[in-house]
C-alpha cells in the first residue's frame, strides 16, 4: 500500500511539473485557488460594468450548439475544432454553449480562445462559457478571467419584439454553488419567472447527479445543497439544467425540471458527441446529440 502511494506521488509530482500538466493534486481534494464566493463577486462587478446581454434572434426559432469537457491541450483539440466549424458553418439564428472544463492543462487558454475566438464575436457568432474544474486548477481562475470575464451571469434572447427564452449561467467548478451564487439565483428567479420567457434554462458544469466517484470533492453538490437548489428550479419553472463534468450522457426528470448531462468532446473520451437543442415555440425543446467523426 505505501509503495502504491509512493507511485501516485511521484506520478502526480512528475505530472504537475511538465509543461502541460493535467494533475493538480492540492486542487483534487480542496480547492487552491479563490473561493466560488470570490469568483461571484468578481464576475458581478464585471457584468455591471458589462451590462445585459439581450440576444436578438430575429426569429422565434433557433439553434443552440452545446458542447462540454473538451480538455484541449495546445495539441489535441481536434473535436473542438470540429464542433467551432459545424457551428460557425450552420445557419442562423444560433448561438453556442460551452458547458466546461474547456482546457486539460495549465498554459492552454491561448490555444482555446485562438478556437473560440471570443473576443471578436458577434451576434449569431456567439458562444458563452462556463468554468469548469480543470479550469480553475493551478489556481487558473484569475488568467480564465483574463480571457472570459465572468462565471456566473444572465442573457435572454427576442425575436425582435417579444421575449423567447432566459438563461442562467452557474459556477459550480468547485461542486457548490455558495451561499452569495444561490441568493442572487433566488432573486433573479423571482424576478424573471414573472417577466413571460417560454422557457428558463440553467446551465453550468457540475452534474447533480452522482454516477460515480471519479471526480473527488467536485463530483457533484452535497446533499444539502442538491436539495436546495432542485426545489428553487422547480419553484421558479425553470425547464431545463444543462451541464457536463461526468463525460457520460444522462437525463434525469425531477420535480418538473429536466436535467441533462452531455458527453465529453475531448479528443480521447470513449463517449464523443455534442447536442443541438432546436429552441421553437413547440412544447418541448427538440434535441439531436450528434457524434464526432472518427479519425
Amino acid at each position: 500500500m505505501k509503495k502504491h502511494f509512493l507511485y501516485i506521488a511521484i506520478a502526480a509530482l512528475l505530472t504537475a511539473c511538465s509543461e502541460d500538466a493535467t494533475l493538480d493534486v492540492a486542487g483534487m481534494f480542496s480547492p487552491n485557488g479563490p473561493t466560488v464566493q470570490t469568483r461571484f463577486e468578481q464576475s458581478v462587478a464585471y457584468n455591471a460594468t458589462r451590462g445585459e446581454i439581450h440576444l436578438e434572434m430575429g426569429a422565434d426559432d433557433y439553434t443552440i450548439y452545446l458542447c462540454s469537457d473538451s480538455h484541449i491541450t495546445r495539441k489535441t483539440h481536434r473535436n473542438l475544432d470540429y464542433f467551432m466549424h459545424q457551428y460557425r458553418a450552420a445557419a442562423s439564428p444560433k448561438m453556442a454553449l460551452h458547458l466546461g472544463d474547456l482546457i486539460d492543462a495549465q498554459k492552454n487558454f491561448p490555444c482555446a480562445d485562438s478556437i473560440l475566438h471570443y473576443a471578436g464575436q458577434t451576434i449569431n457568432d456567439t458562444i458563452f462559457l462556463t468554468p469548469g474544474n480543470h479550469d480553475i486548477y493551478f489556481k487558473l481562475w484569475d488568467i480564465y478571467r483574463d480571457f472570459f470575464k465572468t462565471s456566473v451571469y444572465w442573457f435572454d434572447t427576442n425575436n425582435g419584439t417579444k421575449k423567447l427564452d432566459l438563461f442562467i449561467c452557474l459556477d459550480s467548478a468547485e461542486g457548490e454553488l455558495g451561499a452569495a451564487q444561490m441568493n442572487w439565483l433566488r432573486e433573479l428567479l423571482a424576478q424573471k419567472s414573472q417577466e413571460g420567457y417560454r422557457r428558463i434554462i440553467v446551465f453550468s458544469h457540475t452534474h447533480l447527479w452522482k454516477l460515480d466517484g471519479s471526480q473527488g470533492h467536485c463530483s457533484n453538490m452535497a446533499l444539502e445543497a442538491t436539495y436546495e437548489f432542485t426545489s428553487l428550479l422547480s419553484q421558479y419553472g425553470v425547464q431545463y439544467y444543462w451541464c457536463g463534468h461526468q463525460h457520460a450522457r444522462q437525463e434525469v426528470h425531477f420535480k418538473g425540471v429536466t436535467y441533462m448531462v452531455l458527453n465529453a468532446t475531448k479528443d480521447e473520451e470513449s463517449q464523443q458527441s455534442y447536442m443541438l437543442a432546436h429552441m421553437s415555440d413547440a412544447r418541448e425543446v427538440r434535441f439531436e446529440h450528434v457524434d464526432y467523426p472518427k479519425e
